[in-house]
């Protein structure tokens, strides 16, 4: 199993003061009536977004956070079209959409001094998008299955091959139109099964061998449905939706997190360039550990602070990040669309 292995923190938690006060703190005393706009995905997402972040910026700063709904890449796209006054002062991104940001120079780099509570943020995940921004946020796309019809699930996608090519369970995977599908399937499983982002047969070869026991869902909902109605009995799914349906009263559900680790999606935080300064505080309060405690109450989800305590219900379901495989974007980014054209050829759904 290959897990990411270095786990570098910065260090510098006695900043936390003095960085409010020399890196932030002069900005905010000339700022203190301005208004920002910040970005979340909707429903429960802008729900968390707006009672975990922008509250206690609000709070802090007496400044305004607007909140604007939509998807990386439209906010990528207005930050392009506009980067000497970008509409946006804040993005939530994917990794491989925030690497194209870093790379195209369209946002600022991130420090402690501009960001205190970037000290409590493993380098790994900062590094990730090039230091230009970090992840906060993270779910694990593993094993979800029915305990009803499963009572001895299998512990890694080796197994979940094997054993659902046997016809022992009918799967729901995710199909292509589905936009993470290339990375929570195809990389993931070539990556467990001994390939990777430079070899993915070993998947090819494992959904030849599955194909009869197989069913595709296109949008999480999909899945949900395709465990409860008994047209599957197991598949391929995120880890903090799983815990959604269950605490919604669908008890019956369960998640592993496969031996060889599953993907981790995470979700990245970054300041456009020539955006206004409180976005650094607002940043700061999306890195804060009591905030994100709350956020990952609301989400299910991992958060990537190291003094974050989750709850004793939550403590079971996050997977530390450790434990997940870190997808290459950079390597997946150039055969991405390969593999896109290899599924339609070789399954077609």
């Amino acid at each position: 199993m290959t897990t990411i292995m270095r786990r570098t923190f910065l260090g510098g938690s006695a900043m936390l003061g003095a960085g409010l006060l020399t890196g932030i703190g002069p900005r905010l005393a000339n700022a203190q009536t301005g208004e920002i706009t910040v970005t979340a995905f909707g429903g429960v997402w802008e729900e968390a977004v707006r009672k975990c972040f922008v509250a206690p910026f609000e709070a802090k700063t007496k400044a305004k956070a607007n909140v604007s709904l939509g998807g990386p890449p439209q906010w990528l796209a207005q930050v392009e079209a506009e980067p000497a006054k970008p509409p946006v002062d804040v993005l939530i991104m994917t990794p491989d959409l925030a690497l194209t940001a870093a790379k195209a120079d369209l946002v600022d780099d991130f420090t402690v001094e501009k960001l205190p509570n970037l000290a409590k943020i493993p380098q790994q995940l900062t590094d990730s998008v090039k230091g230009k921004g970090t992840l906060f946020d993270y779910g694990v796309s593993g094993i979800t299955y029915n305990k009803d019809r499963v009572k001895n699930p299998p512990k890694s996608f080796a197994e979940f091959v094997d054993r659902v090519a046997s016809g022992e369970f009918v799967a729901s995977v995710p199909s292509i139109s589905y936009a993470v599908t290339p990375i929570m399937l195809i990389w993931s499983m070539a990556q467990a099964l001994g390939g990777g982002a430079n070899n993915v047969d070993p998947f090819f070869k494992a959904m030849e061998k599955m194909k009869d026991n197989l069913v595709f869902w296109a949008g999480p909902n999909d899945f949900f449905n395709h465990l409860s109605s008994g047209e599957a009995d197991i598949g391929i799914y995120f880890d903090g939706r799983t815990w959604n349906h269950f605490d919604s009263g669908a008890t019956w559900i369960d998640f592993i997190n496969p031996a060889e680790g599953g993907a981790l999606n995470g979700v990245a935080v970054q300041k456009p360039k020539n955006a206004n300064p409180l976005a650094w505080q607002y940043i700061n309060e999306v890195l804060d550990a009591k905030n994100q405690e709350q956020f990952a109450e609301i989400m299910n989800y991992g958060v990537t602070n190291v003094d974050v305590v989750y709850s004793d219900k939550l403590k079971p379901r996050i997977t530390p990040w450790q434990q997940t495989q870190f997808p290459p974007y950079e390597e997946i980014a150039p055969v991405r669309n390969e593999w896109v054209d290899r599924w339609n050829r070789e399954i077609g759904r």
